[in-house]
């Protein structure tokens, strides 16, 4: 215990070679005692605890063997519910870990070892488990780099604040930024899909310490004060007190694509502690409402499919002079629709008790898209009104759908509860 701790202290402070060694003789010291209690079975529950406990402090030092063998003996011959669960979970992760050889090279083999001591470890798993639990590419790819963006605009954020930057040298801080905050994957390993990742720590010549540290740090800090957030009402004032409009969009818009209903994907994280898995809470459209500004734009800073006009004159040589005399070109823009009445085609307008915030963007190759997360509805056409109006009509088809259904998934009767609150009288659409 006391190795243990001195060893969470060393990592405070930066000081990860201290931190490994004191973690490696707290696993050593651990591994004996628990060995000695392998075939201890009256003293219970002590047997477990001390299996426990050097099944974990074994992955913290990194000694993935050593953890395994812990953990599959205490899968085997332990009954204590919670216990097991936690082992299971530790599991994962030792399996994740397990491939990584320690190299031969022993300063390389003790950084990977003191990566994966700062690693943050994830699952992303489907959400319609269609193909099983497998995951496909592009969940991945919208994982990674919604996650990116997140964080590395927390990361500017943090930066600023901390070496007092100036805003005019803001662009070349985000330069740097995307250098230092460039999380390595530490594992990855089949089983939904699971990965560790741990920003890098070692200071480069010339680099400031107060830069190492926050480096060293951002993809904790970002996870532990970000990214499992809950955003209950108290956390969302706090929020908006620690930072600037423009921050809170730039670190949890993309975040909230991850969280959102409509995600084809769910995350799951699991605690440094004891290695239980948690999964991060869906963000619902109240919560989003009352987080993020609103960013509402006018028509021409949306801007237009590339229109061009272009003279032709052919002279008398036959050569033909072309010369473009009007070009409008595509912008790509992300925003905000809030709106509290719905207006289906040939049919009443629905009067919310409550605005709602719609998700919308244009783009080249759909035109507009605008979403609602919380019912999982998402219409595409080229002219923004089209595209509104057909919003609309999707509304109220998947309300007519849900009230009238008698039997629904699990997911279908969260959106007839969301429904519930934003229609008074929601009975009046049965058929």
């Amino acid at each position: 215990m006391k190795f243990s701790f001195e060893a969470k202290q060393a990592l405070n402070a930066d000081d990860h070679n201290k931190a490994f060694e004191l973690y490696k003789k707290a696993a050593e010291i651990e591994s004996d005692v628990a060995e000695f209690y392998f075939d201890k079975v009256d003293l219970e529950p002590t047997r477990s605890v001390l299996i426990r406990s050097a099944a974990f402090l074994n992955l913290k030092a990194g000694l993935i063997e050593n953890a395994q063998k812990f953990i599959f003996f205490g899968l085997l011959n332990l009954e204590d519910d919670a216990i097991r669960k936690e082992l299971n979970d530790a599991l994962e992760i030792a399996v994740s870990l397990r491939d990584n050889s320690n190299s031969n090279a022993e300063e390389e083999f003790n950084y990977l070892n003191l990566l994966r001591q700062r690693s943050v470890h994830y699952v992303l798993e489907p959400a319609n488990p269609i193909f099983g639990h497998s995951v496909s590419l592009k969940m991945i790819k919208d994982f990674s780099e919604n996650y990116l963006k997140s964080l590395k605009a927390y990361a500017i954020s943090k930066f600023k604040r901390t070496l007092q930057i100036e805003e005019e040298v803001e662009q070349s801080l985000a330069k740097e930024i995307d250098e230092l905050v460039n999380p390595l994957v530490t594992s990855s390993a089949y089983g939904s899909f699971k990965f560790s990742i741990a920003n890098d720590f070692l200071i480069r010549q010339g680099e400031k310490k107060e830069v190492s540290d926050l480096k060293s740090n951002v993809v904790v800090n970002y996870h532990n004060e970000i990214f499992i957030n809950s955003l209950s009402d108290n956390e969302i004032d706090s929020i908006k007190k620690d930072f600037s409009d423009e921050e809170v969009n730039g670190i949890f818009r993309p975040l909230l694509k991850i969280k959102a209903n409509n995600s084809p994907y769910r995350v799951g994280y699991y605690n440094v502690e004891d290695f239980n898995k948690s999964f991060v809470k869906k963000v619902v459209n109240k919560q989003k409402k009352r987080l993020l500004p609103v960013v509402q734009i006018t028509e021409e800073d949306i801007g237009e499919l590339e229109t061009t006009i272009t003279h032709k004159r052919s002279s008398q040589s036959g050569k033909v002079q072309s010369k473009t005399i009007l070009k409008k070109q595509l912008k790509a823009y992300e925003f905000d629709y809030k709106t509290n009445q719905i207006e289906p085609l040939n049919e009443s307008p629905i009067i919310l008790n409550e605005d709602i915030l719609l998700t919308a963007s244009f783009d080249s190759e759909s035109g507009f898209t605008i979403t609602f997360e919380d019912l999982n509805i998402a219409h595409s056409e080229i002219e923004f009104q089209k595209t509104l109006e057909g919003f609309y009509n999707e509304f109220h088809n998947k309300l007519k759908y849900l009230v009238n259904s008698k039997e629904l998934l699990v997911k279908e009767q969260q959106e007839l509860d969301t429904l519930n609150k934003l229609i008074g009288n929601i009975d009046s659409f049965k058929d």
